[in-house]
């Protein structure tokens, strides 16, 4: 159990494996096979059941996984089955069982929207190891409220109707100048087309530390709430934010945030090879913000 434990850390912490939406963002032929890892929410059947029948010297049918994973504004079911010898523990049994949010590395292939996973390791993203191990799916969402540099932010209550209605009339270069104001980044770049991010600072403090940070803003010009189909090509805006050398990407917009837009940037988040935190701002934590510092 140690040394499959050691070698699947070895794999995903080398940083050669690439997650499951980039391969999907970029487009992969139907039949391919190819090794990725992908982060979500599975429902795990059966292995419990293999497992104790085996134990018995009789045969039952494999476990097996299945869940969802959205891509822009596709959405493509995932399903795989689990292998009775690679299970080393009734830890891993509990792990794999019912509903549970993990990582998966294997190899992948996709059929139309259907794609069927042949999985090495399956498991979870921890800080420290030990006996104070933290998820990082705990760590890896930081809210408005937790950052530093908005701290007046914990004192305004939300915004009403008629609040947003004057935020959403706010053209985005004026919010973009804002948030730099308020952060105190004095570089503030003009927007072109080929923009990984809009505001890039390393001012951003949480907990006392400095944290370098990568801002997307996505102003009133897109009405309506936000999905992953709105931040480029199948959401690839998302991708090349998370490709820059920052540890907090901010994602704003003055209206609702999708949770496929949360779900998209905590699967790049959890990546063991280079965890990174994200933050989502929407309209009503924009408004609260712009209010606590006088901007609106």
């Amino acid at each position: 159990m140690r040394t499959a434990a050691q070698v699947a850390r070895g794999l995903l912490e080398a940083g050669d494996v690439p997650s499951l939406t980039e391969k999907l963002i970029k487009g992969v032929d139907d039949g391919e096979l190819f090794t990725a890892l992908t982060w979500g929410v599975f429902k795990f059947t059966g292995l419990t059941a293999a497992v104790r029948a085996q134990e018995a010297g009789k045969i039952a049918p494999p476990g097996s996984f299945s869940g969802t994973l959205q891509v822009g504004d596709t959405e493509y079911a995932v399903e795989g089955e689990l292998s009775n010898d690679h299970v080393y523990s009734d830890t891993s049994v509990g792990l794999m069982s019912n509903r549970k949010r993990v990582l998966i590395m294997g190899r992948f292939e996709v059929s139309g929207l259907a794609v069927t996973v042949h999985p090495i390791a399956i498991g979870d993203v921890v800080q420290g190891m030990g006996i104070l191990e933290v998820s990082w799916k705990s760590l890896a969402r930081v809210y408005v409220d937790q950052i530093d540099t908005f701290a007046a932010v914990r004192n305004v209550k939300p915004p009403k109707a008629a609040d947003l209605a004057q935020l959403r009339a706010m053209p985005e270069e004026v919010v973009k100048a804002s948030f730099a104001d308020i952060i105190g980044e004095p570089f503030v770049p003009k927007d072109w087309g080929g923009e990984t991010s809009d505001l890039q600072t390393s001012q951003v403090q949480i907990e006392g530390a400095r944290v370098s940070s990568a801002f997307i803003f996505k102003g009133p010009g897109l009405k309506g709430s936000l999905h992953p189909a709105n931040m480029g090509k199948r959401g690839d805006q998302l991708l090349r934010a998370f490709r820059e050398p920052a540890d907090l990407i901010v994602v704003q917009h003055c209206d609702k945030i999708e949770n496929t837009v949360a779900t998209t940037a905590e699967a790049f988040a959890i990546n063991p090879a280079r965890p990174r935190r994200y933050c989502i701002i929407d309209g009503s934590d924009t408004w609260r913000l712009l209010r606590a510092y006088g901007k609106i």
